[in-house]
């Protein structure tokens, strides 16, 4: 594919310089990041037009966005990529993936300023998404410990899968930034490590691999852990509203003994 999409990826690059209507050009995904593309990794490309009407559509029209393509070309109008990502929209999922951009093209510099906004969770919303993810982790551990109890052991082992990405997501928003995709997970704690001490790459991975493999101990020692930061971090009701049931979670009391 390489062999392909280089002399693709340059055409399209020579075309947005000279269009009018196309005011960047960035590479997003493995390409973006080091260490991450293979010989089999395709580009992929946000092109950002302006949001004269049918400048999009004429741009479409010369480079169509195609699933498997040795470049995948990602449209959108100023407009759109102002919206995109943006939290409470149905694209909010997709934010991180201007957490690591290469900037090609900027015409103007409004693209560079709008994506750097978007590597951060905004201090607006910071708190919202930091009680929503704390809630859905403790409730995922709440229901994981207690199907072991009982012994259902695959409800136990998906609700332990599903607590993580709250937790990740509260994590990273703890320091007001995005949850890496997962792929990026170790990438981004080792070269880019949190600054609370229990969240550093050779702590945080092997608890989530022990987490993930059902192990109630590892379970109870993470809670102790977010909770001790999330009270840190003025987050102290999210937890609290899990009385009376917190010396449980933490693995210091039998279940409501």
């Amino acid at each position: 594919m390489s062999k392909r999409a280089q002399p693709e990826f340059e055409a399209l690059l020579a075309d947005a310089r000279q269009d009018p209507d196309v005011l960047a050009v960035f590479l997003f995904g493995s390409r973006s990041r080091d260490g991450f593309a293979d010989e089999r990794s395709d580009y992929d490309v946000g092109v950002v037009v302006s949001d004269r009407e049918g400048a999009l559509m004429a741009f479409d029209e010369r480079w169509p966005y195609m699933h498997g393509s040795s470049v995948e070309v990602a449209s959108s109008t100023l407009s759109q990529l102002r919206d995109h990502g943006e939290y409470g929209t149905p694209s909010e999922w997709a934010r991180y993936q201007y957490a690591d951009v290469s900037l090609q093209v900027d015409k103007t510099g409004e693209v560079e300023t709008i994506i750097r906004g978007k590597q951060c969770v905004p201090d607006e919303v910071r708190a919202g998404v930091i009680n929503e993810a704390l809630g859905g982790y403790i409730n995922s551990t709440y229901r994981s410990l207690r199907n072991r109890m009982v012994g259902i052991e695959l409800g136990a082992e998906l609700d332990s899968a599903e607590s993580l990405p709250n937790l990740l997501t509260a994590i990273f928003a703890f320091e007001s930034r995005v949850r890496p995709f997962n792929k990026y997970l170790e990438w981004e704690l080792r070269t880019h490590p949190l600054g609370e001490p229990a969240w550093a790459a050779n702590v945080l991975l092997p608890r989530l691999k022990a987490v993930l493999s059902g192990q109630a101990r590892e379970q109870h020692e993470l809670f102790g852990e977010v909770e001790r930061v999330a009270r840190r971090e003025g987050f102290a009701g999210a937890i609290d509203d899990w009385e009376p049931d917190l010396s449980w979670l933490r693995g210091e009391a039998s279940y409501r003994a």
